[in-house]
């Protein structure tokens, strides 16, 4: 009999791993521990299907950001190669010359978007630790930015404590940071502030504050991967990356991301970093 039940599940098991199905093993047995068994089997399998079904949500949410993109930077160039050759033709004034500019500024807002995705992928892989000033890094990527926040008229406070240095990735780290200026250059209304100091338990702060026109935003929705704020397409249109994308980055390096957003239009991201020594010591990169 014990033999047969067995039998019964092997049966089972062979039929779905050959074949499209939901079914689950079964068993006509009446001893608790075949019945304990097939139970366990078909946990498996469900938990097995859940994740797959979540795998190729997120494949078709990858795939459409793509044609997202791919849409959304072939229009810009097109209007610019266009002005383009209105310049070259000698007809070109100061109007068309600044939609050139901000044609071109488009293209080069999605394809850092690309660059960000392909980055997740690479560094899934490995990671390049070295020792990074991060009071200095900041700094550097608050000047690179510094004309794109003055022609959104975004004035900045940094509260920046000196000297504070952690073994990273420098790559992934400078990406964190320019994406959460990106973030204030899409939403940050006239004010904006980053503070990082290192506490008394040697882990380290990192946040970016902006004020922003509306109230209170939705924060768990933010937090989710090609959510946005802003589903306008009469201004550069995120797609949804920016802050998950951060979030999968600070994650990898062993911290964590929090938002906080109140009514009256004030938004933070509070980062909380671990100083790494040790690669063993990362979590995987949520791709």
């Amino acid at each position: 009999m014990l033999t047969a039940d067995l039998k019964r599940i092997s049966d089972d098991l062979d039929f779905i791993n050959h074949a499209d199905t939901n079914a689950l093993v079964t068993t006509g047995s009446n001893m608790g521990l075949i019945r304990t068994l097939a139970d366990r089997i078909n946990a498996v399998l469900n938990k097995t299907r859940r994740l797959q079904i979540t795998q190729a949500e997120q494949n078709k949410q990858v795939r459409q950001m793509l044609t997202n993109l791919t849409h959304d930077i072939k229009t810009p160039l097109t209007v610019a190669r266009g002005y383009a050759q209105l310049l070259k033709e000698g007809s070109a004034d100061q109007e068309q010359l600044g939609k050139i500019l901000n044609n071109l500024q488009s293209v080069d807002h999605y394809l850092h978007y690309l660059m960000d995705f392909n980055l997740i992928q690479e560094k899934s892989v490995s990671l390049d630790l070295t020792r990074v000033n991060l009071s200095a890094l900041v700094q550097q990527e608050l000047f690179n930015a510094f004309d794109s926040l003055t022609a959104r008229s975004v004035t900045v406070e940094p509260r920046i404590q000196t000297g504070v240095e952690i073994t990273t990735d420098r790559t992934m780290m400078s990406r964190i940071i320019q994406n959460l200026i990106g973030n204030w250059l899409k939403y940050a209304d006239e004010s904006a502030w980053v503070e990082l100091n290192k506490g008394e338990d040697g882990r380290i702060h990192l946040d970016f504050g902006n004020k922003t026109k509306g109230g209170a935003v939705d924060v768990d929705r933010l937090m989710e991967r090609f959510q946005t704020d802003d589903q306008s397409r009469t201004k550069i249109r995120s797609t949804g990356l920016g802050l998950s994308i951060v979030d999968s980055l600070v994650d990898s390096l062993g911290g964590s991301m929090n938002l906080e957003s109140a009514g009256n239009g004030i938004f933070l991201v509070h980062l909380l970093l671990s100083d790494i020594l040790q690669s063993s010591e990362l979590s995987l990169i949520r791709v």
